[in-house]
């Protein structure tokens, strides 16, 4: 199984979860993760290929209407996935999807002369992109089985591209995907892609997080799935619940970058007043501090119980565990020292 994800800076450290979960339940060959560095030293796996969005061709050019807005250029990477990969197949998943069965069956699925494999997203899609019979065609682009030597083949690739450097839309690359491949998709079970748009159901195998309710904020649906292998992965290591105080952000990354890097810390691009989620004490204590813009930030209201998993694992990705433990001792050495 070749798995591609793309992620922004500030939501690196929500990756180890996700790959813990994928690699636990399923036989993965590559991820091929599109990041915004080189590499995340505390997410060295040998089935992890690290490819720096910044080195890449720029196929949006800066006169799109779509260059420079609200989305990263990472979202638009699905759309030209078949001129960056080698391989003829790939299965894209979001950056905050969750990936909680053997998902294998979907990867063998036959595309059925299809190009795309997806599931249908409920709305009023005729109306939003003013072509008729959209409404049941629309797909959710948050987890996508991709034919990529077909779209090579019959240059759908390049058709997207020449969209988006052309007209405007709300939602850019699901919007272009949804338009140049509506006669090209097979259509699956939301089982593959769970969300409150699509349905969440009890036998979901993808758990997609969307808009703003992601699963590690607490109390979002479906939230405490997602930290019984956060937890799991961090070897049921003492945990607190907090609350953020004040509204604060991490605009000035670029500067404290190293030292996220460096210390392995969960932290979110941006945390809301009455925010209530749970990290580690060591992340609490970190937030607390003056890597921000105002004080105070956030206040321990809980302190949760160490929790041991007491799972077989079907693929414990023994390197990622290591790896983040190691940065863990390194963190706690180099305090001791001063």
């Amino acid at each position: 199984m070749n798995v591609a994800i793309c992620c922004t800076r500030n939501w690196y450290i929500h990756l180890a979860t996700e790959l813990y979960a994928l690699f636990k339940h399923n036989n993965v060959k590559k991820v091929y993760l599109f990041i915004e560095d080189d590499e995340i030293p505390y997410l060295i796996d040998k089935r992890i290929e690290f490819i720096n969005v910044n080195k890449l061709p720029n196929y949006i050019t800066k006169d799109s209407p779509n260059y420079n807005t609200k989305y990263s250029k990472l979202s638009y990477l699905r759309c030209y996935f078949s001129k960056i990969l080698k391989c003829d197949k790939i299965l894209y998943i979001d950056a905050d999807a969750l990936v909680v069965d053997d998902i294998s069956d979907l990867w063998n699925m036959s595309f059925d002369n299809k190009v795309l494999i997806g599931v249908k997203e409920p709305g009023e899609w005729s109306k939003h992109l003013s072509i008729a019979n959209m409404d049941d065609k629309y797909i959710n682009s948050g987890v996508l089985l991709m034919n990529l030597k077909a779209i090579r083949e019959q240059k759908l690739d390049d058709k997207m591209i020449e969209l988006l450097n052309t007209y405007w839309y709300w939602y850019p690359d699901q919007d272009v995907i949804n338009i140049v491949f509506q006669d090209k998709i097979k259509y699956v079970s939301n089982i593959y892609n769970s969300t409150e748009t699509t349905g969440i159901v009890d036998n979901a195998k993808i758990i997609h997080y969307i808009r703003e309710r992601k699963g590690w904020i607490m109390n979002s649906p479906r939230s405490e799935i997602w930290y019984n292998y956060h937890k799991e992965m961090l070897g049921g290591m003492n945990m607190v619940k907090v609350e953020v105080t004040e509204d604060f952000n991490f605009a000035r990354y670029e500067e404290i970058k190293k030292s996220l890097v460096r210390k392995n810390k969960d932290v979110y691009g941006m945390l809301f007043k009455g925010d209530v989620f749970e990290c580690d004490e060591e992340t609490a204590k970190y937030l607390s501090g003056d890597n921000a813009y105002k004080k105070p930030y956030i206040k321990v209201i809980e302190i949760m119980p160490k929790v041991e998993a007491k799972i077989e694992y079907h693929d414990q990705p023994k390197e990622l565990k290591a790896v983040i433990k190691t940065e863990k001792k390194k963190v706690t050495t180099k305090k001791s020292k001063k």
